[in-house]
């Protein structure tokens, strides 16, 4: 029984090496503080993916960033979608009603801004609350964006 398991480990091993990753000198324990102090909470994900449209970081809430949710655009979609549309585009945010009572959706996207001495590292985000306090798009936006910076991007 042990050379499966061996070999199940082994395997675990190798496909960690080979998924994409946050960029060197950035600490994923920082980022994961900041942005959870910014706009954290269990109604909250938050995406990194590189060039090639490769999550390489998640925060927030799985139930969140697997949900269809409203793009304020008419349509529903889950986190990873916007993402994969908002790489390589400008940034911008939305808020709209995420159905009927009181929960609202606010959404932000596009690239991680480059901070005065720091490399850029080609990456980009969508970063989405949804819920009776969720924040408007606008403040996620520069709530998500000071996260990055504190944490180094």
């Amino acid at each position: 029984m042990r050379a499966p398991a061996v070999v199940l480990i082994a395997a675990g091993l190798l496909l960690a090496a080979c998924s994409p990753k946050l960029p060197g000198g950035v600490d994923e324990q920082l980022l994961s503080e900041a942005v959870g102090r910014a706009i954290g909470g269990p109604n909250t994900c938050v995406l990194l993916a590189n060039k090639a449209g490769k999550v390489v970081w998640t925060g927030g809430g799985y139930i969140t960033c697997a949900r269809n949710l409203p793009t304020c655009g008419g349509t529903t979609t889950t986190a990873q979608t916007v993402l994969e549309g908002a790489v390589g585009k400008p940034a911008r945010f939305a808020s709209c009603s995420s159905g009927p009572g009181v929960n609202t959706v606010g959404w932000a996207m596009g690239p991680v801004p480059v901070g005065a001495g720091k490399p850029d590292h080609g990456l980009s985000y969508v970063a989405v609350m949804e819920g009776e306090r969720a924040l408007p798009g606008r403040e996620v936006q520069e709530r998500v964006e000071e996260a990055f910076a504190k944490a180094g991007l």
